[in-house]
């Protein structure tokens, strides 16, 4: 349950941050902003249920691998988010997707490959 507490408070920040910039976007919305929050509390679900099929001592790595794709992932919504609604784009965006997946592919890889040695 404690592990469910952080991410329900980054989904409450996110939601919060859309909801502010939404209303001061004078009527321009954005789909990847508008659910960055979701992404958030789904990723924290997924997480908390890993945990309680591994032991702690299998999760570090992988914790850190997740963790670090995720905030990829977060940080491409929000400033795909943030630049259609500027009505601009930037040619790097795309890292952020390839990173964010690239980390979260190696964390579950990781935990598998942790998995596969302790059985």
């Amino acid at each position: 349950m404690k592990k469910l507490i952080p991410y329900g408070l980054l989904s409450l920040c996110l939601f919060l941050f859309q909801m502010v910039y939404h209303h001061f976007s004078h009527g321009v919305v954005s789909f990847s902003l508008q659910y960055a929050w979701l992404l958030m509390a789904v990723a924290g679900l997924i997480w908390w249920l890993i945990g309680r099929i591994f032991s702690h001592k299998q999760l570090r790595i992988s914790a850190n691998l997740y963790h670090s794709g995720l905030a990829c992932l977060i940080t491409w919504c929000l400033l795909n988010g943030v630049l259609e609604i500027a009505g601009s784009d930037s040619p790097y965006l795309w890292l952020y997707l390839l990173f964010g997946g690239g980390f979260i592919l190696a964390s579950l890889v990781t935990l598998g490959i942790k998995q596969k040695n302790i059985v």
